[in-house]
């Protein structure tokens, strides 16, 4: 019963106590302008995710699937591996090595793929898929090289004239059950 006096007390006064106690004055605030981004669709039918490269020399973009929308940075690049992370209409929405997002024209993408080499330190290619191959070459981190295909752990890649085999946990562009092709 002591409860339920305390409950009633505390809905008659509460309405009074909070009446006669003055708010703050509201700080202002900046607001960024509000884009609105649409549902992730599958315009082309194509899987999404999906690996694709910079095809252009400059490639803007932007905040929504819009000429009309911010633009956040420009891609001077070509051949830069990114992933496909939505659709609309002929945009793409993609996602780059360091994990920003954006929208881009389908037109500036191509469809070849390519891996980066990641890492802090340089990357052996190697002759055979073996840990214990012979190198052909050194690949360092950022270089960009024409995948072949994956089996297991392994990518064949191909860049400046060489040939070879990296574990894939050596490169962006590619996942965990990935074939490559």
């Amino acid at each position: 019963m002591r409860n339920w006096a305390a409950l009633i007390t505390w809905l008659v006064l509460a309405p009074v106590v909070a009446a006669e106690t003055p708010l703050p004055a509201p700080k202002p605030q900046l607001v960024a302008a509000a884009t609105v981004i649409p549902p992730p669709t599958v315009a082309t039918g194509m899987p999404v995710p999906r690996w694709v490269t910079i095809k252009a020399g400059r490639v803007n973009v932007r905040r929504g699937p819009s000429l009309e929308d911010n633009l956040l940075w420009t891609y001077v690049r070509p051949g830069l591996p990114v992933e496909i992370i939505a659709e609309y209409d002929s945009w793409r929405r993609i996602r780059d090595v360091e994990g920003e997002t954006g929208w881009v024209k389908s037109v500036m993408l191509d469809g070849r793929r390519r891996v980066m080499f990641t890492g802090r330190v340089n990357t052996a290619i190697l002759r055979e898929p073996d840990g214990e191959a012979d190198a052909v070459a050194l690949a360092a981190p950022g270089l960009i090289a024409e995948l072949v295909g994956c089996e297991g752990e392994w990518c064949e890649v191909s860049t400046r004239g060489y040939d070879g085999f990296v574990t894939r946990d050596r490169l962006w562009g590619v996942r965990a059950n990935d074939n490559g092709r």
